[in-house]
């Protein structure tokens, strides 16, 4: 006589739950989206918001309004701004939905290369621990951004490699090599970096398409690629060229740009650091995702033209879950040159910014999520240790530097682990972005280039009540926190320079760019001049210190070296905390933005 065997209940193991994980993602989601749609905008969105502005009322970009970058990111908003209007919030819930449509991209793309149903999910938790809770630097970026089109065009070379779920590649049409060259051009007009993991993707694909094609279908694929990318540059270059911008636009980046960009190579150790250490603690995840990347390479045999079964990783498949067919092999290979080429020319090309590495880890948690590994738990559990720890314990002094790591501290994280934050999750929808609530959840506040927005407020104020109004040309915004009020008074600059630090910064042959900028004031019709004590001291308490003969006079740590210069020899007929304004009444005298490293250190500091 026998007996159907008793089932057994398998052991519930929560980073293996798809349900948990989602839970997860919309819980994350729900406490931070609030907060991150009042946060304040960065500097570089209110610059590109000055060249949309422009841009809408039929001025001339980089003649109008200086930029170093491509037009890419401020065509994206003038279309934003368009029609959703001049919102902030507006404004952040695009960039959300950027951000969750790679996202949504990424998992889709990490299923195709293995990834079990819970990685997924887990890749979305961790999505949603990540971004909405990184600092107002990171946010409505151009690498954020620009990583939309070349996921969209790496998701047709995926296509034409591996084809739609099937083990059999397809014979994809020449105008879909010709869309995925549009959408690479498109990423390039946002930055030109891009084309370095665009082109180890393509050399990834080709190795794979010789396998099974003959040479010339893979070069006809370039070729329609390419023709694609050219068509993309040249819609961008008759735009510059039929709204005036071309011969200034030339001029930025054949004259200006070399050297703005001549050192890049110069903190390139430290860029490869900062790579581990950024947004911490998901730095980390490099450790992982990078050895990753490269055993899917080698699993995928990159390198061989010559047709075979994916190559035995060992230590399968504890660590490296093994692909099991060509199809999943391919889709790992091209995932992982997109990750690895996006690393290179984040470390290689670019200036050692935070919002920089914002793709490059949303990458790295696709390639970690194709083997199944479920970091969004990890930092999950980490989060609610640390709110235990930072609001439950007294073993955290909350004086001082947060005891730890350059990457990773025992501090708190956003509205996660930190209940003063939280507290203001309610206010979020009754007051949107006030002033005081951009304050509240900036992360960047007290620095030179972010903005106190209601000490800016204050002088905002003011400056409506100047007798004559202000007229365009009459406002000149000395500092980079100080030109969002072009905006808010909807005057138009004394110049074209909103950034005025970076463009005096750039070394030149006989300091030509510093005359030019500074016979650009001496020509304008400037009545005000704000400035912000921010930039003239690392320390970030003297700025908002009384003045030494009352509130019409500087502090008495401001360097003696500079109270002759422009602006700070002018008439001060207002101060708003670190925030001073001064009339035009005097001979400009020497004009410039002083490095840092020429600033004296204030006594005793």
């Amino acid at each position: 006589m026998s007996s159907d065997p008793i089932p057994t209940r398998s052991r519930f193991r929560p980073w293996r739950s798809a349900a948990l994980g989602w839970t997860v993602a919309v819980a994350g989601l729900l406490v931070g989206v609030p907060l991150f749609l009042v946060m304040p905008p960065w500097v570089d969105v209110t610059l590109y918001d000055m060249a949309v502005r422009s841009i809408l009322r039929g001025g001339v970009y980089y003649r109008d309004v200086f930029d170093t970058n491509l037009p890419g990111i401020s065509w994206a908003m003038a279309g934003v701004r368009l029609l959703f209007g001049w919102s902030y919030v507006a404004l952040r819930a695009v960039d959300l939905v950027v951000i969750a449509a790679e996202v949504a991209l990424l998992i889709g793309w990490a299923r195709r290369a293995g990834a079990m149903h819970y990685a997924a999910a887990w890749l979305a938790a961790a999505a949603a621990l990540f971004y909405p809770y990184t600092s107002e630097f990171s946010h409505i970026q151009r690498d954020g951004w620009m990583l939309l089109p070349a996921l969209l065009a790496a998701r047709l070379r995926l296509k034409r490699v591996a084809g739609p779920h099937t083990d059999s590649p397809t014979r994809a049409p020449v105008w879909c090599a010709v869309l995925e060259g549009l959408a690479w051009g498109a990423a390039v007009w946002f930055k030109p970096h891009v084309v370095v993991p665009a082109f180890a993707v393509w050399l990834a694909s080709a190795v794979v398409l010789a396998r099974r094609e003959p040479p010339r279908r893979v070069l006809a694929d370039l070729a329609a690629l390419v023709l694609g990318g050219a068509l993309a540059g040249a819609a961008g270059v008759a735009w510059l060229v039929g709204t005036g911008a071309w011969p200034y636009f030339r001029e930025v980046f054949l004259e200006w740009n070399p050297n703005y960009v001549s050192d890049v190579f110069a903190d390139l150790g430290h860029r490869a650091v900062y790579t581990f250490e950024v947004f911490r603690p998901w730095g980390l995840i490099h450790n992982l995702a990078l050895p990753l990347a490269l055993l899917a390479l080698w699993e995928g045999r990159a390198w061989s033209r010559r047709a075979g079964p994916p190559r035995r990783v060992r230590g399968t498949p504890r660590f490296y879950s093994a692909a099991g067919t060509d199809t999943v092999a391919s889709a790992r290979v091209l995932l992982a040159a997109l990750y690895l080429g996006w690393v290179a020319q984040a470390v290689l090309f670019q200036k050692g910014f935070e919002y920089v590495q914002v793709p490059v880890l949303l990458l790295g948690l696709a390639v970690i999520a194709t083997q199944s590994w479920c970091v969004g738990f990890v930092y999950a559990v980490w989060f609610a240790f640390l709110a235990v720890l930072l609001n439950l314990t007294g073993l955290v002094p909350h004086q001082g530097p947060a005891p730890g790591f350059p990457a990773v501290r025992l501090e708190h994280y956003g509205p996660l682990t930190d209940p003063a934050l939280l507290k203001l999750w309610p206010r979020c929808w009754a007051e949107g972005s006030s002033p005081e609530m951009r304050d509240r959840t900036g992360q960047r506040i007290d620095i030179h280039c972010g903005v106190n927005w209601e000490q800016l407020d204050a002088v905002a104020k003011f400056l409506r009540t100047v007798d004559p109004p202000l007229g365009p040309g009459e406002l000149n915004c000395w500092h980079d926190s100080t030109h969002s009020l072009y905006l808010t008074l909807d005057v138009d600059p004394a110049t074209r320079y909103m950034h005025y630090g970076t463009v005096f910064a750039i070394r030149s042959p006989g300091d030509w760019v510093r005359s030019r900028v500074a016979e650009e004031v001496r020509a304008s019709r400037q009545r005000y001049v704000v400035a912000d004590l921010a930039r003239m001291t690392e320390d970030r308490d003297l700025p908002h210190a009384p003045g030494r003969g009352g509130p019409h006079s500087l502090p008495a740590w401001f360097p003696a070296s500079e109270r002759a210069k422009f602006p700070w020899n002018q008439r001060l007929v207002f101060r708003a905390g670190r925030y001073v304004v001064y009339q035009i009444a005097h001979p400009l005298g020497e004009i410039g933005v002083p490095d840092w490293a020429d600033l004296p250190k204030p006594a005793g500091r």
